[in-house]
């Protein structure tokens, strides 16, 4: 060994064993990511069972006409002719809730729908004429109302159909179930119009959306969940977000999606799927959780390999410059620590708010760090210093941590901070001069 070092320069030598620590110390930092995602698939799982006990992402409000149609010629080929209504009237009222599965809760709701509208006509009236050769069954005519699930809804009531009271019965289309009625024959043939009314109540999880189906579709939705994400397009009308909750209004015309008011069968034109014209038309609501508490951990595992590079480089010119000697197991003896603070977080995130798991490891972390300098060092002052610039680097990390939008810039900012303190405070050595003292040392 010592003929080895009599090539290698001592600040090479050290160099390099910081870096092997480093390397090192990235292994444990996986394996707090690795824990970090299991965690978030057991919430997942978590989720699941909510969702599989009380109802999953929900969407509704999808009303159609279905009207069959026989051809008989030939082989008497039979059809189903839907029809979309002119207008479209949904309020909802949403009480949201979380559902419990061990250390993992899942948002929930109970919605309460009230859909009104109105058929016109002049929308099927190529069926009121009388051709030779097709038979329309207007006895079978129902009106369809959509949702994603029928065990989801917990009440339907005020069921009417053009005037009169409605028996619903269990019904779907296209992959959607929900709930029919029978149309009455008259109002198909003799009326303009064919007015509808229904109140449901449902229950689902995470997401609640809506098939604005109509000529014109107007959507209003009222919550007190304080964070909703609004998906699908167009956007809300000028929603209303604050402490009270969340209001937000939907406009959509026909001209907003890319098919008419009527089809036959599962194709609302050549190459549109149903299923899949739906989703594209479909809007609604996410019950967003601004504070994940795994979100958080996982971007602050990413920051690891970062805060143990300054952390061992400030040790580095720390002791070269003060003349203070680390060994490299003291070295590793600080990194250890600083890669428990991760496992820490996350344990302790799960069970106490964010903000205070995080502030109990940091303090933890850094009075280790401290009370170990201070006898590796033997000096108070020292130690004391060094844990104040810990404790400065951590207040940093919770800073980018908080900030969501910013993150990055936050982290680029402070990396290029430290870099430029660091060349600062070094651009004076004569870092051939320290090695010779280093060498001079060993020597002796």
């Amino acid at each position: 060994m010592p003929e080895f070092r009599r090539f290698m320069p001592p600040l090479l030598g050290k160099s390099l064993v910081i870096g092997g620590l480093i390397l090192l110390l990235l292994v444990p930092i996986a394996n707090v990511e690795s824990l970090v995602n299991e965690r978030v698939g057991m919430r997942r799982e978590a989720a699941d069972r909510v969702a599989a006990s009380w109802g999953g992402a929900q969407t509704t409000a999808g009303v159609l006409l279905a009207i069959p149609v026989e051809n008989v010629s030939g082989y008497g080929h039979r059809s189903v002719a839907y029809v979309l209504p002119d207008t479209l009237n949904v309020r909802v009222m949403v009480e949201p809730g979380f559902r419990t599965v061990g250390l993992y809760r899942t948002p929930v709701y109970l919605a309460r729908v009230q859909v009104s509208g109105a058929f016109i006509s002049g929308d099927f009236a190529h069926l009121l004429e009388e051709k030779e050769g097709r038979t329309v069954h207007w006895d079978e005519a129902r009106l369809l109302v959509l949702n994603s699930e029928a065990r989801s809804l917990r009440a339907v009531e005020d069921f009417n159909v053009a005037g009169n009271v409605a028996s619903a019965a269990a019904d779907g289309y296209a992959g959607y179930a929900g709930i029919s009625a029978v149309v009455p024959r008259a109002a198909l043939r003799e009326g303009a119009t064919i007015p509808f009314r229904v109140a449901m109540t449902l229950a689902g999880s995470n997401h609640l959306g809506f098939l604005p189906l109509a000529r014109k579709a107007d959507i209003k939705v009222d919550s007190t969940w304080q964070h909703p994400k609004f998906v699908g397009a167009p956007a809300p009308l000028s929603p209303k977000i604050d402490a009270d909750g969340f209001v937000a209004r939907w406009s959509v015309l026909e001209i907003n999606r890319n098919f008419g008011q009527s089809w036959n069968d599962s194709q609302v034109r050549a190459g549109l799927p149903i299923d899949r014209a739906f989703s594209q038309a479909s809007v609604g609501v996410t019950f967003y959780e601004p504070v994940d508490v795994y979100q958080r951990n996982y971007r602050a595992v990413h920051y690891a390999a970062l805060l143990i590079l300054i952390t061992f480089l400030s040790f580095f010119l720390w002791e070269n410059l003060s003349g203070s000697a680390i060994h490299a197991m003291q070295y590793l003896m600080v990194g250890l620590a600083l890669a428990l603070f991760y496992l820490l977080l996350l344990a302790l995130s799960e069970h106490l708010a964010f903000d205070l798991a995080y502030g109990i490891s940091a303090a933890a972390l850094v009075a280790l760090i401290t009370l170990y300098l201070t006898g590796v060092l033997g000096r108070v002052k020292l130690a004391l210093g060094a844990g104040a610039g810990l404790a400065t680097l951590y207040a940093l990390l919770y800073w980018i941590l908080r900030s969501e939008d910013y993150s990055l810039l936050m982290g680029a900012l402070l990396l290029f901070g430290v870099l430029a303190i660091l060349m600062t405070t070094t651009r004076r050595v004569d870092w051939s001069s320290v090695g010779r003292i280093r060498r001079a040392a060993d020597a002796e």
